[in-house]
Formats: structure tokens, sequence, C-alpha cells
């Protein structure tokens, strides 16, 4: 059963601006620790396509819980990662884990895609 669905689109060049100006301070807001640790040890090719898609899937994910970008669905709580076949996927930190486990949501599944200047998030959250 859908508990919500959430999308979000973003102009790459929004992003790109952002993270020109202020860089480092930037990504260290957008990224949560996993993320971070991926930035660091191998800087993506494309950052500004990186971060466009992690905060496109975040912000779809706030809209498909229905709380928003604030506690528990913050940007630090909520990863964007792989599994195994490439597929992206959301890693949640442990009180975001616990508050979707209480509301009954099972699985968070994750749909990005980018043309040019934008990126797509689309997110269904099941229950």
């Amino acid at each position: 059963m859908i508990y919500g669905i959430g999308t979000d689109i973003v102009n790459t060049t929004r992003i790109e601006r952002l993270y020109k100006r202020y860089g480092d301070v930037f990504v260290d807001k957008i990224l949560a620790h996993t993320e971070w640790l991926e930035w660091s040890r191998t800087p993506p090719t494309h950052p500004v396509l990186f971060l466009s898609k992690r905060f496109a899937a975040k912000e779809a994910f706030a809209k498909a819980i229905h709380t928003g970008l604030r506690h528990p669905a913050t940007l630090s709580n909520i990863a964007v990662v792989h599994d195994k076949n490439g597929s992206p996927e959301f890693l949640c930190d442990a009180s975001l884990q616990k508050w979707l486990k209480e509301q009954g949501i099972s699985k968070v599944h994750l749909s990005l895609s980018d043309e040019q200047d934008y990126v797509l998030a689309f997110v269904i959250a099941e229950k």
C-alpha cells in the first residue's frame, strides 16, 4: 500500500552557483555522513550532478513521507547510496528508521533521472 509519493526537480545551475559560492560548507549541509565519506574518498567526476541528485532525492523523500525537510527527515539523516546493481536507494540514520517504522513505512523507493540542466527525483513510500 502506498503511504505517499514525492517528486522534486532541481536546476543544476542553481546547485552549481551555491557550490561555487559556498564550497565544502554547502556540501556539508547537503550530504549525510555516508555520502560525505564517499565524496571525500573518491571525489565525483561531476560534483554538481552528484549534489543535485542527492538534494532532489531528499526533497522528494521528505514529500513522500509528508514531513518536509525537518526532523526526523533532515538532509543529514537521509543518504542516497547504490545497491549491488547500481540502482539508487536510501540509507536512513537510526532516528529516521525508527520514525519510519512507527509510521508503518516499510520501504521507500527512489528513481532518479537527469537531462542537461535538470535532475528529477521520484519517491514512493510504501506501507
